[in-house]
């Protein structure tokens, strides 16, 4: 796993637990929440790429609405598998990028709701879960299909 991506959960996880406790340190948590998940999928996919001095440029193509839009489509097609399988674990990645991007956007642009400590703990949690999953199926064909799905268009 990316050293960078802990550490942006870790920080996360810490401004849960800071004093005192504000929205905009809860807002940032949910924000640094999705900046985990998705720096983690991004160098899960660059690592893949042969040509190590590349890497940090095709990191830099990565698209914000597209890893989310292929991620509503991977969720999709693995909504009924079966509970612990890799279709299972892939589905759990796809879905928590989806929410966790959704939760983003309400904490960063939608200010009419008070978060709680507990609401962005929960979302840390996901992250800390998702990791996990892909720990699972990082060497699956489908894992891997994933990935390229996040960057390439189908046609």
């Amino acid at each position: 796993m990316s050293s960078y991506s802990q550490e942006l959960l870790d920080s996360a996880v810490a401004a849960c637990h800071s004093q005192p406790q504000t929205q905009a340190t809860l807002r940032r948590a949910v924000s640094t929440s999705y900046y985990a998940l998705f720096h983690f999928l991004i160098d899960e996919a660059c690592t893949n790429w042969v040509r190590t001095e590349q890497r940090g440029r095709l990191a830099r193509t990565f698209e914000h609405k597209r890893m989310s839009n292929a991620s509503n489509r991977c969720a999709a097609k693995y909504t009924s598998s079966s509970a612990g399988s890799p279709e299972w674990h892939l589905n759990f990645v796809a879905s928590a990028f989806h929410q966790l991007q959704e939760k983003r956007h309400a904490a960063d642009y939608d200010r009419s709701g008070a978060l709680t400590s507990a609401d962005v703990v929960l979302l840390t949690q996901l992250v800390e879960d998702a990791f996990a999953s892909w720990r699972i199926i990082q060497h699956e064909q489908i894992a891997h299909d994933y990935l390229f799905s996040l960057l390439f268009r189908e046609r």
